[in-house]
């Protein structure tokens, strides 16, 4: 789904080619996906690519229902012609949303443009227990920004972008349900709140179109992602204890050359650097007692990827032949760290045809694990990094095809293999702020594991996993009449065996979207999104010691067993219906979750009933 964000450039590169190296295959890895609507806009265009665990993509966001999901920074942009856009919606949650921004073109070569998102929801009541029962999901989450760029003629152009983001929201899963305190009512919950303060800034140049022979670009940016505060159960009477959350800065660069020679030709390299700084959690160590301090934050870490390639483009086919160099350093945790060197393929074939395409890709490498990359996998994730070694792919293999469009319709099927090294396992916060080391209910412990004894949230040594993805999409365009689409996956799960598509693992996705305009002013739109057979995974550790400092696990893989929980399915069917006196003023109404389902997204998330939203847009 994509969100409202100004181009930096909107008068810049609309009527350039843009190369797609072979066919982009959707992961839905992030749970909270399904409870929005897309938002319906006129014209999309990619900026430049950003590695999805190293800084941010376009996730959604979702504090109940929210006509907008929020976006990250300097991901998928989409635009219309209008320089300006103003959207505000209220909902049955007190669910809300403001989107606005604006683009000044300065002159033909400079434009300059501020944007603002906020979404917030107050009244969802989840009851998890008496206790609790009074305590309500409160989040807030706002994004300020500016951008500008420059054309220099001859010399290329300039452009950059800084915003600052902050978020406040409470633990509404927390019912400190495994202390007994649920049973005491002459006692309430006060559920622990959260502030995120993130900053991000980028700044980059990329030769003009006209320099046919050579390509260059090179960006510079920081990202800041900290946390406030780090909760952990104090396990003799279920207290919280409260110290400093993690702070990280991430230092980066993505620069890339090429020589283009007549024939098709292309001979070039990329270069992506990080440098991770950390702060935080570790301050106030030495004021806890023993039994109870946090463990400390993680060393300062780099990474620096070459990937020298080569590329054929010649009439209906595109090669790019390539290897993945990683050189890291400092990562991992001290007395194991992670390997020093790294190769991966980056190999993309793709061809094309009238209506019919092929591709095969065989890439890898590795991702860095940050704390904005865990909290887009989940929001309510460890305020702690749970560790700094990355993601290790060998492969990531798809091959597929695509076909249309033939008379309004459109298809295509892919199959993927991935192998993963070390991906941390996360979604456990909540249930560890509830039940400290003790099994929740519902959670399968493997013989040999002492169920008072089960460590929650991230593991730091990861999970390997391995499998394949078979996937399908299917959709028919009328005119501006009728459009729809649906689309679904199959990944079998089972413990290491399985494909990642998130933490919650669904065996089968899919999704389908009818919209029909009846008349020119109406458009309605039927939405389903459905995750299927889902299983959560962590490690439990059968000799762990009592101790009440463990936000942050650390245990070697061979003492090690894998615990998981089965997940309710996630269904959601939700609905929208717009008119537009004009067309840059329009008003809107929504539906969402009409089936009125609670399942959880992860343990102790329930789902908010069905919400209704309405609001207006207008472009100026």
């Amino acid at each position: 789904m994509l969100a409202t964000l100004p181009l930096a450039a909107q008068n810049q590169g609309l009527h350039e080619k843009i190369g797609v190296d072979g066919k982009y295959i959707r992961e839905v890895t992030v749970q909270n996906k399904i409870f929005t609507l897309p938002k319906r806009l006129d014209l999309t265009l990619e900026s430049t690519p950003v590695s999805y665990f190293s800084r941010g993509v376009a996730t959604p966001f979702a504090p109940g229902a929210m006509p907008l999901p929020t976006v990250t920074p300097f991901a998928t942009r989409a635009f219309s012609d209008s320089p300006g856009y103003l959207e505000l919606a209220l909902g049955s949650y007190l669910d809300g949303n403001l989107s606005a921004g604006y683009s000044h073109a300065l002159s033909e070569s400079t434009t300059i443009g501020a944007y603002l998102q906020v979404n917030a929801t107050a009244l969802y009541k989840p009851k998890l227990s008496e206790a609790a029962a009074d305590v309500k999901r409160r989040l807030a989450d706002g994004r300020l920004g500016i951008h500008a760029s420059h054309r220099l003629d001859k010399a290329g152009s300039i452009d950059g972008i800084l915003e600052y983001r902050l978020a406040g929201f409470n633990y509404f899963g927390y019912a400190a349900l495994g202390s007994g305190l649920a049973a005491d009512a002459d006692r309430t919950v006060e559920a622990p709140t959260q502030t995120i303060n993130e900053v991000n800034f980028k700044a980059g140049w990329h030769s003009a179109p006209a320099m046919r022979k050579m390509k260059a670009s090179a960006t510079l940016g920081l990202r800041y992602f900290g946390y406030r505060a780090l909760y952990s159960p104090r396990l003799a009477d279920m207290q919280l204890l409260r110290t400093p959350g993690s702070r990280e800065t991430d230092i980066y660069l993505n620069a890339s050359a090429a020589k283009t020679w007549s024939g098709g030709s292309q001979l070039g390299i990329d270069l992506d650097g990080d440098l991770l700084l950390y702060s935080g959690h570790d301050r106030e160590r030495a004021s806890a007692p023993e039994s109870m301090r946090p463990s400390a934050a993680p060393d300062n870490y780099g990474m620096v990827s070459l990937t020298p390639f080569y590329r054929f483009s010649r009439g209906l086919l595109n090669i790019r032949l390539g290897a993945r160099i990683d050189l890291t350093f400092n990562a991992g945790p001290d007395g194991d760290r992670y390997d020093a060197f790294h190769i991966a393929p980056d190999i993309r074939l793709d061809w094309r045809k009238g209506g019919v395409g092929l591709f095969l890709d065989a890439t890898g490498g590795s991702q860095l694990q940050t704390l904005a990359s865990l909290h887009a996998l989940d929001y309510y994730a460890m305020p702690a990094t749970p560790t700094t070694r990355p993601v290790y792919i060998p492969v990531d293999a798809a091959a597929g095809a695509n076909f249309g469009p033939f008379a309004g319709f459109t298809a295509g099927v892919a199959f993927r293999y991935k192998v993963e090294r070390k991906r941390a396992a996360g979604g456990w916060y909540t249930a560890m702020l509830n039940y400290g080391l003790a099994a929740m209910p519902g959670l399968r412990v493997p013989e040999g594991c002492d169920p008072s004894l089960v460590p929650y949230s991230c593991s730091a040594d990861g999970i390997d996993t391995h499998g394949f993805s078979l996937a399908a999409h299917i959709g028919y365009r009328l005119g501006e009449i009728l459009e729809v689409k649906g689309e679904g996956t199959y990944q079998p799960q089972n413990g290491k065996t399985g494909y990642f598509n998130g933490y919650d693992r669904p065996r089968w996705t899919a999704s389908a979207t009818l919209e029909v305009c009846p008349v020119k002013p109406l458009s309605l739109e039927v939405q389903y999104e459905y995750r299927g057979v889902r299983h959560i995974y962590m490690y439990g550790v059968p000799d762990l010691p009592t101790r009440a400092d463990i936000p942050v696990i650390d245990a070697r893989e061979e003492s090690m067993k894998l615990i998981s929980m089965r997940l309710p399915d996630l269904t959601m069917l939700n609905a929208r219906a717009s008119w537009a006196f004009t067309p840059k003023i329009s008003i809107f109404a929504q539906a969402t979750n009409i089936l009125n389902r609670h399942d959880p997204v992860l343990p102790l998330q329930p789902t908010a009933g069905i919400s209704v939203a309405g609001g207006f847009s207008v472009l100026f």
